[in-house]
């Protein structure tokens, strides 16, 4: 058994449980293996539960990189929009992305501070990438009367609701405070 089939089965027991609510013996009971046999691969869970972490980080920023890269040429309301809708979509099925919002909302207290340094940083490099996008509308008159700056801010904190909204009530209720962010969102930078 190898530590990315360890990492595999443990990210689907901490996204649905929580690093509190999975234990070591679950994580072994998954991949077939005895507890005492994770200790060859991690000096314990919270070794595991970090590793997760960062695997998360990179392939979470990763995604935004990639998703922007592709759709950088759009026009920003639909790259936008499309880019939040796909947050919704993709948390549904996407063990990552439901342990990585979990994570980021509910830290284990002892793993705080590191956890944060990832969410941080996460948040600071996804703003630079649409920062980027902003700045190609400011220049091509997409948007005329709210600064680059501004924007990707504001941008920010209707993905952080949208994360927030999924995380404690589901895929409706997000669905809904979407659709009325999102207007009046638009209405704003676009006006």
């Amino acid at each position: 058994m190898s530590s990315e089939n360890i990492k595999e089965a443990a990210l689907g027991l901490f996204a649905l449980h929580g690093y509190e609510g999975t234990s070591l013996a679950q994580i072994a009971e998954q991949v077939g293996m005895k507890k005492q046999s994770i200790y060859s691969h991690f000096k314990g869970k919270d070794e595991l539960f970090l590793a997760i972490v960062n695997d998360t980080f990179q392939i979470e920023v990763a995604r935004e990189k990639n998703y922007l890269d592709e759709h950088f040429t759009e026009p920003l309301k639909d790259c936008l929009l499309k880019s939040l809708r796909g947050y919704v979509d993709r948390y549904q099925y996407d063990s990552r992305l439901k342990f990585w919002l979990r994570v980021s909302f509910f830290p284990p207290a002892h793993l705080y501070e590191q956890i944060n340094k990832y969410s941080y940083s996460y948040i600071d490099k996804v703003d630079s990438f649409y920062l980027e996008r902003f700045k190609k509308a400011s220049l091509e008159r997409e948007m005329e009367y709210i600064s680059p700056e501004t924007a990707t801010m504001a941008y920010s904190a209707l993905a952080d609701s949208i994360s927030v909204e999924l995380v404690y009530s589901g895929v409706e209720r997000t669905e809904k405070k979407l659709s009325a962010a999102w207007e009046v969102f638009w209405r704003g930078i676009s006006s």
